[in-house]
């Protein structure tokens, strides 16, 4: 009985986390979603005060020698709009503040375990400021995904990536979703290829890697390449999210491999981390025949079918998918 209790209490630790944090930041106790019952009397509230101010939005002035003026006897009634419209303003803050609550909550729910450290009060407030003026569903879970992800784990998201993803629209959200199953790693690395053939077989543009670039979630500059060092004691591996391609040298020198590369910011590599997609297989054999044709010597290359990732750790099957060997140019 006993430890039934205890694991109880770790299956609850993530969302008690949670709720113990908002209830500052909100200015009342958090309720999950699925236990309000005020829910429809909200949502009709906040129509009712828009429909209100619609109605109420002529504003009676005079004009005289001074000018434009406030007819004095209307003055009542305008600050009593004034204050309707302030009223609607907070209310729909507070509505998406509580929207991106109810998403943060729903993945802490599945969630068994997460760190025992406190989200820094600086965090807290710059995530709140900049959720309250977010009203669009997809990004709104999009941010769930982000408090819930530093809920788990304090310091995964940098003030300076809150801010990148309070600027982005949903056609620049919509971009980096298309991008992102086209996306590799390697090591601490997070890139796009650069190569033009490739791009172009997955209908990615030059303009939209520039349009990320300026939103703060991708390095365009077109001189930046990846270099990886190979020897008898160094390997390495380029994946995604689904498939691996493991790079292994069977000379006794060192081969360095040069690809080029778009890199992720660290807010684009964030962002990315909390993404639900489906990575691209073909794009590890592309990546795989891209270096066979360079044909650096002696390099044993080898796709796998990822099962998951944590943090640097790769699980995957054993079975090898397809295997490459290159001589080195003669």
């Amino acid at each position: 009985m006993g430890e039934a209790l205890e694991v109880a209490k770790v299956l609850v630790e993530p969302t008690m986390k949670l709720l113990d944090m908002v209830g500052g930041a909100i200015g009342t106790l958090y309720e999950p979603k699925h236990k309000r019952k005020m829910a429809d009397a909200t949502a009709y509230e906040i129509n009712s005060i828009g429909e209100a101010i619609r109605n109420a939005a002529d504003m009676p002035v005079v004009y005289d020698q001074n000018g434009v003026a406030i007819n004095s006897e209307d003055f009542n009634r305008l600050m009593q709009r004034a204050g309707t419209r302030l009223v609607l303003q907070e209310t729909i803050k507070q509505h998406n503040i509580e929207n991106v609550i109810d998403n943060a909550y729903e993945i802490l729910e599945k969630e068994e375990r997460c760190s025992k450290e406190p989200v820094e009060q600086g965090w807290i407030n710059r995530f709140f400021d900049s959720v309250a003026d977010i009203s669009d569903e997809d990004l709104q879970k999009l941010w769930g995904k982000v408090l819930a992800g530093e809920i788990k784990q304090p310091k995964s998201y940098s003030l300076r990536t809150l801010e990148t993803l309070k600027n982005l629209s949903k056609h620049e959200g919509e971009l980096f979703q298309k991008i992102a199953p086209y996306i590799l790693r390697e090591g601490n690395n997070c890139f796009l290829l650069s190569n033009s053939e490739i791009l172009n077989k997955y209908n990615i543009q030059y303009k939209e890697i520039m349009q990320l670039d300026e939103c703060g979630l991708i390095n365009s500059g077109a001189s930046v390449s990846l270099t990886i060092s190979l020897s008898n004691s160094n390997n390495a591996d380029i994946f995604n999210k689904s498939y691996m391609l493991s790079l292994e040298s069977l000379s006794s020198s060192i081969t360095q491999i040069a690809i080029g590369d778009y890199a992720l910011t660290r807010a684009g590599i964030e962002l990315y981390s909390i993404l639900d997609i489906s990575s691209n297989s073909d794009i590890i054999y592309d990546v795989a025949k891209m270096i066979e044709k360079k044909n650096p010597p002696n390099v044993k290359m080898k796709i796998y079918k990822v099962n998951y990732i944590e943090g640097q750790t790769i699980n995957y099957e054993d079975i090898v998918l397809r295997e490459y060997t290159t001589k080195g140019k003669q």
